[in-house]
């Protein structure tokens, strides 16, 4: 098992789960923190005695204590756009969920230098650490698949790029003023429009493309050194009945 946590945007929090949202680099860093510190206490007797800014937990009676599991170490990610956020994944937790909407250059010049400081403060290293995505991917074996998920791929950006917490990827190549056009777009719901602002240099930044034999190679060779893993943002797109799936994924395996 996995265990992999995340903040959302606040338009999200707000309005579409109507819960507050207040500090949620700090509240997400504590909140690990403290689930630490409860599986502590069921696993080793540990007396719990959390007291943080945002939780406490110092009450544990023995009829809510499910006693210690055999295999107590459940690593834990959580997913994170800016260095705040990524400096947390290093201190605090066993990788990092990156965004789908990621470049290499975005990864290697922000998001790792951020996750190795928070290695540093914690006294572990990049071998202790995984880093994780799912990519943006246009994969096709005819012009006409592929042309038909460029733009399906192009609105992906568009939707991401469109809110201010994912500045970051845009501005490591010099396209942030992108943003404002795009959440003016979002707002009118003009989606198609949103989509049409996305540029082919930009696709091929955020996305890599091939056919079904190549797809596998050019992730690893975009990500290489950058990523631990990765999968296909939306794999149902791509029919799970296709019988090219089961090579493609032997591939990823071998």
């Amino acid at each position: 098992m996995l265990l992999g946590l995340g903040t959302q945007v606040k338009g999200h929090n707000e309005r579409r789960f109507s819960v507050k949202f207040e500090s949620p680099g700090p509240k997400l860093r504590e909140a690990v923190l403290a689930m630490r510190a409860i599986w502590d206490c069921w696993q080793n007797g540990t007396r719990l005695n959390f007291k943080g800014r945002f939780y406490r937990f110092d009450l544990m009676t023995p009829f809510f204590d499910p006693g210690p599991i055999e295999h107590p170490k459940i690593p834990v990610y959580i997913a994170g756009v800016n260095q705040y956020m990524c400096r947390v994944a290093g201190e605090v937790c066993d990788g990092l969920h990156v965004h789908p909407f990621n470049s290499a250059k975005y990864l290697r010049e922000y998001v790792h230098p951020a996750v190795e400081e928070g290695l540093r403060a914690s006294g572990r290293t990049r071998a202790d650490f995984t880093y994780t995505t799912a990519s943006f991917v246009v994969v096709g074996d005819t012009e006409e698949e592929r042309a038909a998920q460029r733009q399906s791929v192009k609105q992906q950006i568009a939707f991401y790029a469109s809110t201010r917490t994912y500045v970051p990827v845009l501005a490591a190549h010099g396209w942030q003023d992108l943003t404002p056009h795009l959440h003016r777009k979002s707002v009118e719901g003009d989606w198609k429009g949103m989509a049409d602002l996305v540029t082919d240099e930009m696709l091929d930044t955020y996305a890599v493309t091939g056919t079904y034999d190549t797809i596998a190679a050019r992730l690893r060779e975009r990500y290489a050194g950058l990523l631990d893993r990765t999968a296909f943002y939306q794999p149902y797109q791509h029919g799970l009945d296709d019988p090219r799936l089961p090579r493609l994924i032997k591939e990823f395996n071998g």
